[in-house]
């Protein structure tokens, strides 16, 4: 199955997720992600990330993906973290969601 990844260098939303799944199911694993070298730790997302979504990318393709959406998800967690320290009194979820949001846009 081609990706969009390699039909036109776009990464589709579902690929995202895949990799951030395979990053987080690799890295976090308790027994080995403390004394995994980085370039074994990109070996075996990349094998994850090829299994789950069928794809033929590169270790460096989904390596430079991730260093994009790492600081992506860093400022949405910021923002997250903005609106949690500024919750006014009856706000709700959806109220900090909102100003999550709004930080976010301004942010990125």
């Amino acid at each position: 199955m081609a990706s969009s990844i390699e039909a036109d260098g776009v990464w589709a939303t579902t690929e995202d997720v895949r990799l951030c799944e395979s990053w987080v199911h690799v890295s976090h694993c308790s027994v080995t992600s403390n004394e995994m070298k980085f370039s074994h730790m990109w070996r075996k997302i990349h094998a994850e990330f090829c299994e789950r979504s069928g794809s033929s990318c590169t270790k460096i393709a989904l390596s430079s993906r991730w260093k994009i959406l790492n600081k992506e998800l860093g400022k949405w967690r910021d923002a997250l973290a903005k609106a949690r320290d500024n919750v006014r009194s009856g706000e709700n979820l959806s109220d900090e969601i909102m100003q999550a949001q709004m930080w976010f846009g301004a942010i990125g």
